[in-house]
């Protein structure tokens, strides 16, 4: 017997092995795929903001304290989130005021991407210590009533609903004020990433 004739099963052997790994490596993906559709789906994460229909956020209805008109951003400008209701600002009021500024604060090195925004339904002039606890808020003043009533700031608007605004001017998302916290920062960290 020669010697390449003993090496023959050894080296049919191995190419089997060869052959099994290579099978393995292409099934196993597709096994584990078909597990994870059809015996344990993950769990789908819903979004806590109701998508709206995209409208320009209406520039030509706000003005700023000084009686200037707020200038719409260029494309790629901040994302605005927006609380709207009367310079009283009741309980619920200040809890959204609070809830934007410390999802802003959340977004670390990404929070300068936000602007937050009170737009004042009425004349009344917010408290001075509420402004204080309150720095980087930009407040304005609503002078159509159509955008208070689009934003859902009427004067009888105790709870205001808060909005978002996407980076090109347009109002994207409504969260409601009773919305959770956590989940109210985590898609706001999913959104100002693009």
């Amino acid at each position: 017997m020669t010697e390449s004739t003993l090496n023959r099963p050894a080296s049919r052997s191995s190419g089997r092995w060869v052959l099994l790994v290579m099978a393995a490596v292409c099934v196993l993906p597709l096994m584990a795929a078909l597990y994870f559709h059809f015996v344990a789906p993950p769990a789908v994460t819903t979004m806590v903001g109701q998508p709206l229909a995209p409208f320009v956020f209406p520039y030509a209805g706000v003005q700023q304290p000084d009686g200037q008109p707020l200038a719409a951003p260029g494309v790629g400008g901040q994302w605005l989130v927006v609380v709207t209701g009367p310079g009283s600002c009741a309980q619920a009021c200040r809890d959204a005021l609070y809830l934007t500024r410390q999802a802003r604060t959340a977004q670390g090195r990404n929070m300068e991407r936000i602007q937050r925004l009170w737009l004042l339904t009425d004349a009344t002039r917010p408290a001075d210590e509420l402004l204080a606890v309150h720095p980087d808020l930009q407040v304005l003043r609503v002078t159509d009533e159509a955008v208070a009533q689009k934003l859902g700031g009427g004067a009888d608007a105790a709870a205001a609903p808060i909005h978002l605004v996407d980076r090109r001017g347009y109002v994207v998302f409504r969260y409601e004020a009773t919305v959770e916290p956590a989940a109210f920062i985590r898609e706001l960290r999913k959104l100002v990433k693009f």
